[in-house]
């Protein structure tokens, strides 16, 4: 008789019930955003200088990587100044600079900038601030070529708790 089988498998079912509705759904949880961790070699180096400026470092990152993605979240990594000074005004970034600049880059660079890290620093130009020059960011294959967005050297500086792209 066929019963018995089914009869076997009866104290399964609870568990299959149990671990498919646990799969999918409006509930699930998705893989979190990628972000760097602040362990990421590719970051930071190993020198006290270098682990300060680590979260300066770290908005320089996060905006290069956002104008690769055409991520307007990155205008808030901007400094009001900065922002009029690279996109016209202030608030420029947000509206349409970003996808302006972004349309000036080669797609090489665009390529590029998904690749780039910012490994170090210097400090200054004033108290608190660190400059990285474009020279000493690091590319994975090819880097991007310098100009427009992509300035000669990017000023950081921190205004309350947070790190902007000053100048």
């Amino acid at each position: 008789m066929r019963v018995r089988p089914l009869l076997s498998a009866l104290p399964l079912l609870p568990a299959l019930i149990f671990g498919i509705g646990g799969c999918g759904g409006k509930d699930e949880v998705g893989l979190p955003p990628l972000t760097p961790e602040p362990g990421d070699s590719r970051l930071a180096d190993l020198t006290a200088p270098e682990k300060d400026s680590f979260p300066a470092r770290l908005v320089l990152y996060k905006f290069l990587r956002g104008v690769a993605a055409g991520n307007v979240k990155v205008c808030a990594l901007l400094a009001p100044a900065y922002d009029r000074a690279a996109f016209g005004r202030p608030g420029g970034c947000r509206a349409g600079g970003l996808a302006a600049a972004r349309r000036t880059l080669r797609p090489a660079d665009l390529a590029a900038l998904r690749g780039v890290t910012v490994p170090s620093c210097e400090d200054g130009p004033g108290e608190g601030e660190y400059t990285v020059a474009f020279g000493d960011l690091k590319w994975k294959g090819d880097p991007a070529r310098p100009g427009g967005v992509l300035a000669a050297k990017f000023t950081l500086h921190k205004t309350g708790a947070r790190w902007l792209i000053a100048a």
